[in-house]
């Protein structure tokens, strides 16, 4: 089959085990590939059997799901405030741009949304910092044997994590590709059945002359599912089957919208579909949210680098949460870039905390 990712034999011990129950790495699933393995920040690969055993890493993830989250004023934590709800960020009226999460105060009472499911679970992407050591005494000590092993076993992580991200970026083309073709298999649907002139007007940008209305754009969840199920017009369903926490957008639209939320996004966020497709996804910022870090996201998007950060968001709630955000532009054959796919992952407030505070030391250092 072509476009199936190419395996070395340099697989870890459960991928491997996976491997040879299953029979070819074809069928591997993202927990096969990515069931021992975390990324930093930086993104760099930890292995969590051999790095976390040795207490060197602190995982993103929580012991407990918390609802709102807290930040770290010297020895304690404290919960952030909570924000003023959907009915501050104009997603109620799909006439308005999104906006920015405003304040509690004025905005009346908001009922709370509960997460339906785990927000982080085996199969989503994870991330681990690495624990600075209190000194390089331990280096020093090592002998040039222990050395050599480290220097191996350093190899063997680069090796495998090739493989890994191999998979998954050649996953993310082929489902990219599946939704271009079927989305023109779509388009020449309407075209046959409804005309030029009817189809025009439907398929036009929102706003314009041609297409005063909304275009098509799935009005609730249901709607979307059913179109997206539907065996002729599958070409989301790679997608789906990753179940991460991710948006795709259009930057070829105005205000960069939200083209693709999967369910995972949902429960993390709280909104419904209908509320956030065609939106920008400033409605995700609030009060406290970083204004730095914001601004690392836009200029990622306006030079098209790729891009991790950990902020603080805020659900339709209001409640917050620390998000590890992961950014990366998908680019056409050409190098023109298409889409951008933003990956959410909800982590600790301690990880938080270690993250955000390296993010400063870094901004403070002269360029």
């Amino acid at each position: 089959m072509s476009g199936v990712p190419t395996f070395s034999t340099d697989l870890s011990g459960p991928t491997a085990a996976a491997v040879a129950q299953r029979g070819t790495p074809a069928t591997l699933n993202l927990d096969d590939i990515f069931g021992d393995v975390m990324f930093t920040p930086d993104g760099d690969t930890v292995f969590m059997s051999e790095d976390g055993a040795q207490g060197t890493v602190l995982n993103s993830g929580e012991r407990e799901v918390s609802t709102m989250a807290r930040k770290r004023n010297g020895d304690r934590y404290i919960a952030v405030q909570r924000g003023g709800g959907v009915q501050t960020t104009q997603l109620l009226d799909n006439t308005k741009p999104s906006l920015v999460m405003g304040t509690a105060d004025g905005a009346g009472p908001t009922q709370s949304v509960p997460f339906r499911k785990a927000p982080q679970q085996r199969h989503h992407l994870q991330y681990a910092m690495p624990k600075k050591k209190s000194s390089r005494s331990s280096d020093r000590k090592m002998s040039e044997a222990q050395k050599n092993e480290r220097r191996e076993r350093n190899r063997e992580h680069a090796k495998r994590s090739r493989i890994r991200k191999k998979f998954l970026l050649e996953s993310l083309q082929q489902s990219v590709a599946l939704l271009k073709e079927e989305n023109e298999k779509l388009r020449g649907s309407i075209r046959d059945h409804l005309g030029d002139g009817e189809a025009q007007r439907l398929l036009a940008k929102p706003g314009t002359e041609a297409a005063p209305d909304a275009a098509l754009i799935a009005a609730s969840q249901g709607a979307a599912n059913k179109v997206l199920d539907d065996p002729d017009f599958s070409f989301i369903k790679a997608l789906q089957t990753a179940q991460q926490n991710f948006v795709v957008t259009d930057p070829s639209l105005p205000d960069n919208p939200i083209v693709y939320a999967s369910q995972g996004f949902l429960n993390l966020t709280g909104y419904s579909l209908d509320q956030i497709l065609g939106r920008n996804c400033r409605f995700l910022q609030g009060p406290e949210t970083d204004p730095k870090a914001v601004e690392r996201i836009r200029h990622a998007i306006e030079q098209g680098n790729d891009l991790s950060v950990c902020l603080l968001n805020y659900r339709v709630d209001g409640t917050t949460f620390w998000n590890q955000f992961f950014i990366a532009a998908l680019r056409d054959a050409a190098g023109n870039i298409t889409n951008f796919v933003g990956v959410q992952c909800k982590v600790s407030d301690q990880y938080a905390a270690s993250v955000t505070k390296q993010q400063e030391e870094e901004e403070d250092q002269p360029e």
